[in-house]
C-alpha cells in the first residue's frame, strides 16, 4: 500500500527535465518557434529515474512545430504544433497528447515577448496486474479515465542576452476524474504547477560561452524543485555543463550536434538523498532535428547567440 500511495502521488506531479534548455518547447508553449529562421521543429526523448527500481519512474516525449513568418513585417510572427508525452511511475500513467500556437512579437531590435498555449487532453491509466485483487480499487473496475480539456499556458521574454519563461500546467483540471465521474481510486486533488526559469548568456571568448540558468518547478502546496544549471558551448558544436536539483540530484550533461539538422542532449544524475542507497543512477536523452539544441550557425567575433532563442 505504502509503494501505491507513493506512486500515486507522483503520477500527479508534472514533467521535470534536466535539460529544460534543450526541451524549452515542450516545457513552456511560448519558446516554440522562437527563432524566426527555424521553420520546422521535431525534439523528442525521455528520462529514466532510479533505475534499479522495478516500475521506477520514466518519461517520454515528442513535440514538433511549423513556424509561419508574415509576408513582409516582421514585427510579429506565428508558430503552431503539437505534442504528445507520457509520465509513468509504478502502476500509475498518465497520457498527454497537445496541439499549440504561439505568437511572437518583436518588442525592439533582439527583445521578443512570446504567449503560447497547450491544449489537449490527459488519459490516466491503472496497470490492474499490479494490483492486488483484493484492493478495493481491483473490485470498482475504473482503470482508465479521460480528463479535458487540458490547456498549459506560458510566456517568455527574450534576447540575444538572456530569456525568461513561465508556464503553468493543471490549471484546467483538477481532478483524475472525468465528465462522467470515473475516477482512479478515491477522490484526488491535481494542484496546478508552475515552471519559471531564467538564464543569462556570458561571453568565454570569440568561440565559447557560458549560460548559468535556474528552474523552478514548484506547486501550490508542497516543496518547490529548484535546479541550478551551468552550461558552456563552444564554436555551436558541443555543449556541456552540471545541474542538481534541490538536495536530490546532481547531474552532468553533455549535448552535440552531429550533423547541421541533428543535436543530441545527454545527462546522468546521480541521487544524493537516502533514495540513492537503494537506486543512485538516472539518466536523460533528448534528440532535436531541423534543426534543435545547438544553433545552426558557427559563432563569429562575439556574435554567441544567432537569434533571441538560445536554440541550443
Amino acid at each position: 500500500m505504502f509503494l501505491f500511495i507513493v506512486a500515486f502521488a507522483s503520477a500527479q506531479q508534472t514533467p521535470n527535465y534536466v535539460q529544460y534548455i534543450f526541451n524549452k518547447s515542450g516545457i513552456n508553449p511560448a519558446a516554440s518557434g522562437v527563432n524566426i529562421n527555424q521553420k520546422y521543429n521535431y525534439t523528442f526523448g525521455g528520462n529514466r529515474q532510479w533505475i534499479d527500481f522495478n516500475n521506477a519512474p520514466k518519461q517520454t516525449f515528442a513535440n514538433f512545430s511549423y513556424t509561419i513568418k508574415p509576408p513582409r513585417s516582421y514585427s510579429y510572427w506565428q508558430n503552431i504544433g503539437g505534442m504528445v508525452e507520457r509520465d509513468q511511475s509504478g502502476n500509475i500513467s498518465n497520457n498527454g497528447i497537445y496541439l499549440s500556437y504561439t505568437i511572437h512579437l518583436l518588442l525592439r531590435k533582439n527583445l521578443v515577448t512570446s504567449f503560447g498555449i497547450f491544449a489537449g487532453m490527459r488519459e490516466f491509466y491503472l496497470s490492474p496486474g499490479l494490483i492486488d485483487p483484493m484492493d478495493p480499487i481491483a473490485k470498482s473496475g475504473t482503470f482508465r479515465t479521460l480528463v479535458y480539456p487540458d490547456l498549459i499556458p506560458g510566456m517568455r521574454l527574450s534576447s540575444k542576452k538572456f530569456f525568461f519563461d513561465i508556464s503553468a500546467r493543471q490549471v484546467s483540471i483538477n481532478k483524475q476524474q472525468d465528465f462522467k465521474g470515473n475516477m482512479l481510486g478515491g477522490p484526488s486533488r491535481l494542484n496546478p504547477t508552475f515552471f519559471v526559469a531564467y538564464g543569462r548568456v556570458f561571453p568565454v571568448n570569440d568561440y565559447m560561452i557560458m549560460l548559468p540558468s535556474i528552474a523552478v518547478n514548484m506547486a501550490l502546496v508542497g516543496v518547490p524543485a529548484i535546479s541550478p544549471t551551468l552550461m558552456f558551448y563552444y564554436s555551436n558544436r558541443f555543449g556541456f555543463g552540471a545541474s542538481m536539483r534541490n538536495a536530490s540530484f546532481i547531474s552532468g550533461i553533455f549535448q552535440v550536434r552531429i550533423f547541421q539538422n541533428l543535436s543530441i542532449g545527454l545527462s546522468y544524475s546521480y541521487s544524493t538523498n537516502k533514495v540513492g542507497f537503494a537506486a543512485r543512477n538516472s539518466y536523460e536523452i533528448m534528440v532535436g532535428v531541423v534543426p534543435m539544441g545547438l544553433s545552426d550557425k558557427n559563432i563569429r567575433g562575439r556574435s554567441v547567440a544567432k537569434c533571441p532563442g538560445l536554440d541550443f
